[in-house]
């Protein structure tokens, strides 16, 4: 039998941890969270509130208005579009500078070919988007075929698209008169798809949110803890994903939103959506993601990195040529600098998508949240009495902002 162990007299308590060592993994916590990509991705996106939380304060119902945030993203639809335009190019390592030129040539001829050639308006679009693909092939072709610096080939070729346009408005404002063919009433007008009046079917917003729901549900219950049986997981999933629409609907007023919400928004959030799936869904998605990561490697594993580089800047014409279409529908005419102040805030937009709940890789939602939030800010300050003359300063100060901190958490994420 053994007898137990007797510490000596002098012997005190066992030590203690010293508070160095119980601080320990209470900072490792602290900054394995701080670098985590969640707190990263959102730190901007939280800097955009606490601006807008600020406003509100300041400005109260002048800015808290939801009409008034609607209108701001209804007019700046052509920019947001134009934000996912050059997204493309941008994730394939490549930079398109002639989505300008071109929203300003299809604004011109979607008004043009039709009061004064009188073509069916069907055709109109048809040319309209072809010549947005033609565009965006020659770009490729130059770049990737011919080898020209992708910053000169696109200057050159949204100068020359720029250029066409004013010669086929003969250098002045194009719209409709009283001796001209008339533009369709679905197009422009009180009742078209260019007027903020003009609301979008509520029950596809309503099945939207629903697929967003129940796309948060499915997420939610692929994280099902070991400990947990399905039927118990599917519960709390279930439970979360109604919280989290009650609150939508009760706190943030999303049945508002969408009440608000015109055609042109609506055509702007189905671009989006086809757009993401496009990169996030799709072969070339991936292909193309593979692009812009490192070219050699992609060609190893069987991708032809110029073929789809090409297809990025075909895109981004088709989707600058839509975005003059929906400009020309917005203003119902077409004037010669329609497009030229659009490049600056598509590029912000794009950029600002890669800090907005991302860390350095370029996103469809991000850019079109930054790119609002960004006209939100400038908005703001026109509200607080800010010359509108300031805007451009706005949007290059957050496009600097933006490129600052995404090449900062890119080169966090490779380490």
């Amino acid at each position: 039998m053994s007898t137990p162990e007797v510490l000596p007299a002098h012997a005190g308590p066992p030590p203690s941890a010293s508070p160095a060592t119980a601080a320990a993994p209470r900072d490792g916590a602290v900054r394995r969270f701080l670098g985590s990509t969640g707190f990263q991705g959102s730190i901007t996106f939280v800097a955009f509130l606490i601006v807008f939380a600020v406003y509100v304060i300041w400005l109260g119902d002048t800015f808290a208005s939801t009409d008034a945030r609607f209108l701001d993203i209804h007019q700046n639809a052509p920019v947001l579009i134009l934000g996912l335009a050059v997204m493309g190019t941008l994730i394939a390592g490549q930079f398109d500078l002639s989505v300008g030129g071109m929203a300003t040539l299809t604004t011109f001829l979607a008004i043009g070919l039709k009061i004064n050639e009188d073509w069916p308006f069907a055709l109109v679009l048809a040319v309209c988007l072809g010549i947005g693909v033609l565009g965006g092939l020659v770009n490729g072709l130059l770049v990737m075929r011919l080898k020209v610096n992708t910053f000169i080939a696109t200057l050159g070729t949204g100068g020359l698209f720029g250029g066409f346009a004013s010669v086929y408005g003969k250098g002045t404002q194009l719209s409709p008169t009283d001796d001209s063919a008339p533009l369709p009433g679905w197009f422009t007008g009180p009742d078209s798809i260019g007027a903020f009046g003009h609301k979008f079917p509520a029950a596809i917003l309503w099945a939207g949110v629903a697929g967003v729901a129940l796309a948060g549900f499915l997420a939610l219950r692929r994280r099902r803890p070991a400990d947990r049986s399905p039927r118990t997981w599917d519960a709390i999933c279930a439970l979360v994903t109604l919280l989290v629409l009650g609150l939508a609907v009760g706190v943030l007023g999303v049945d508002g939103w969408i009440e608000t919400t015109s055609w042109t928004i609506g055509i702007l959030l189905v671009v989006g959506l086809l757009v993401w799936v496009l990169f996030t869904r799709t072969t070339y998605g991936r292909y193309l993601h593979a692009t812009g990561s490192n070219p050699e490697a992609a060609r190893l594993a069987g991708v032809n990195p110029e073929k789809e580089t090409i297809r990025a800047f075909v895109l981004g014409g088709l989707l600058a040529a839509l975005a003059g279409v929906i400009l020309a529908a917005n203003q119902g005419s077409a004037s010669p600098d329609a497009g030229v102040g659009f490049l600056l805030p598509a590029f912000a937009a794009a950029f600002l998508s890669t800090v907005v709940l991302s860390t350095g890789r370029f996103t469809v939602w991000g850019a079109l949240i930054g790119g609002t939030f960004l006209v939100w800010v400038s908005q703001g300050l026109i509200v607080g009495g800010l010359a509108f003359t300031y805007t451009d300063v706005v949007n290059g100060v957050v496009l600097v902002l933006a490129v600052a901190l995404s090449t900062t958490l890119g080169r966090r994420a490779l380490r």
